[in-house]
This record gives C-alpha cells, structure tokens and sequence, in this order.
C-alpha cells in the first residue's frame, strides 16, 4: 500500500471520527462547559504529562544501557522530538525522529535506537494489558469491548514471546541472511546490518540487569496516565466512579492505534465521546468537552516542547530520509 492511499486512509478516519464527535453539537452549551473548565486540574495533568516523559526517558535509558550508556537529558529531549513528530507529520515519524535524534549525538544507530523503541511500545501494551485485566475482573463490560480487549490481550503477548523469542535464540542472524544469494549484495548486506540492529535493540532487555526497574517504569507510567485522565473528569466535573476512569482511559489509548491525521486527531476524539456517551451515559455536550480537553492537555505541550527541543537539535528531515535506520 503505497503512502498516499495510507495518508488519504488515515485522514478520511480522521474525518470521519470528527464528524461522529461533533455532528450533533451545541455550540453555545459546549463553549460554557469548557469556560467552566477547573483549570487548576487542567494544570495538574499538563504537569503529569510532561513528568510522564521524564519516567519513559529513565525507562529508556536503562534498556540502552547494554548498548550503550546516554544521559537521561539527551533521552528526555528525543522523546520529546518524537512527540512533536507523532504530532505534527503522518505515518507515526516521530519514532523515525526520535532514533535519529539518538543516533546524531550518540555511536549508537538509529535502528538498533528504533528497535529498542519498538520493545519500548511492546513494554507499554504488556502494562496497558496489566490494567486490562483488572478492570475486565472489575468491570461488566460490553461484550464487543470484551472481544476487542482480549483480542489486545493476545496480539500484544504473542509480540511479548516473539521478543522472548528473539533474545532467546541461538541463530547467528547475519550468516542466516547471507545464505540467501537474493542479499548477497551491497544493498542486501546494508538491510541484514539494519535488521540485525533492529534485533538487537529489541532483544535489549536480555542483557539488562534492570528488569525490576523497568517493570516498576512502565507501572508507573500507566498510574501517571491514570491520574492524568482522572484530573481531565475532575476539572470537567463529569460523573465517572474510579472504574469509568480505567476503562476510558483504556479505550483511548486503544483508539491511537487507529490509523489517523497526525496528533490522533477525530479517531481519539469519536473513541472517547462514544464510550463517555453509550457506556457510561454521560451527556453528549460533556462527553465533546471532555474529548477536546483531554486530547489538548495530551498533545498541546508536546508540540510546543517537542518543537522547541526539535529546533534546538538541528534535525532536518531530508537528513532523517536520506540517513535513518543507517
């Protein structure tokens, strides 16, 4: 599938989950909900948010470690330049940004960068899975969201053991390749060496001594998630019990792996006025404020911190096409 037909994919999902949030709006009743907005609540999340991205920058630095040892700060600005990139460019760049903004300052490269990103995700999905199955023992849920968890449920530990799997294994990756006379040339020597860098940076945590500390991270993160979105439902003042929260919180972090504009925009937005509206009864112009709220507070200082750190790096994307995963 060539990237326009993705591009044009991802803004007709766009599109369209707008359109189901907001066809039915009252411009005057949403307007009052958000200017009675508690934005010393809203302040509290910002802050949780940005603090966020310092715990995955400690996280991420102790899966490098047994490539190699980089400051926490270098970390931090990356994931930074990541955000602003999943923010701003299709096609989830960011990530592509992120490893190069690594691989710039550092010996490392970017795809073994990008293949401990890639293990990084797969953490996440282990701790959203790790709040799936608490609030699907709590919680009646419905059965088509049921289907839908347990299915996340099992794509994500069949990546968990493929990993394993890939730090595990005893097969020498680049002499396999190399049997296939098809890679037996420049160009196919230049993909097995980013292969094999993808693998190791993977397959990171077999070499870390760190586990216990990583586990504790990436629980972390997903409490400063919780947080985050339970000062969103306090400053909006929608009525949701500490349960209606875990589930939101899962459904929108679910919703971004919908194929969408960049930012996540009208995908994040119809997932969560759907669920707040259908699931737990809460008024449409609530549910609209809500969306808009909780999709700011997770996007506006991202872009304004991610650019600022993208600009200070000197990054220039015709670099990152012609040099990634190099």
């Amino acid at each position: 599938m060539s990237k326009l037909v993705k591009l044009l994919i991802s803004l007709v999902l766009s599109v369209a989950g707008l359109y189901y949030a907001f066809r039915k709006m009252d411009m005057d009743e949403l307007w009052l909900q958000l200017t009675q907005v508690h934005m010393s609540y809203i302040l509290l999340s910002t802050v949780l948010m940005i603090y966020s991205v310092v715990i995955r920058a400690r996280r991420w630095k102790l899966i490098l470690e047994p490539i190699e040892e980089i400051p926490v700060r270098a970390l931090f600005s990356a994931t930074m330049i990541g955000y602003f990139g999943n923010s701003v460019l299709p096609f989830r760049m960011g990530e592509i940004l992120r490893a190069y903004s690594v691989g710039k300052q550092f010996t490392l490269s970017s795809s073994s960068t990008l293949g401990t990103i890639i293990l990084e995700r797969v953490l996440d999905m282990l701790g959203l899975i790790f709040l799936i199955v608490i609030f699907l023992i709590l919680s009646p849920i419905n059965e088509w969201l049921g289907e839908i968890l347990y299915g996340v449920i099992f794509i994500t530990l069949v990546a968990f053991v493929f990993v394993f799997w890939l730090g595990k294994t005893k097969v020498k990756w680049q002499p396999f390749l190399l049997r296939f006379r098809i890679l037996d040339n420049r160009f196919g020597r230049r993909l097995i060496n980013i292969v094999y860098n993808l693998i190791n940076g993977i397959t990171a945590l077999k070499n870390t001594s760190h586990a216990l500390k990583i586990t504790f991270y990436t629980l972390y993160l997903w409490f400063i998630y919780y947080v985050y979105m339970l000062g969103v439902v306090t400053a909006i003042g929608i009525n949701l019990d500490w349960i209606g929260i875990g589930i939101i919180l899962i459904t929108t972090s679910l919703s971004i792996s919908i194929p969408a504009a960049p930012g996540y925009i009208g995908t994040y937005h119809a997932v969560a006025v759907y669920v707040l509206t259908n699931i737990f009864s809460v008024g449409l112009t609530e549910a609209q404020a809500f969306a808009i709220i909780v999709h700011a507070v997770g996007y506006i200082p991202f872009v304004v911190l991610g650019s600022y750190y993208f600009l200070r790096s000197s990054i220039h994307l015709s670099d990152v096409k012609a040099d990634t995963l190099l």
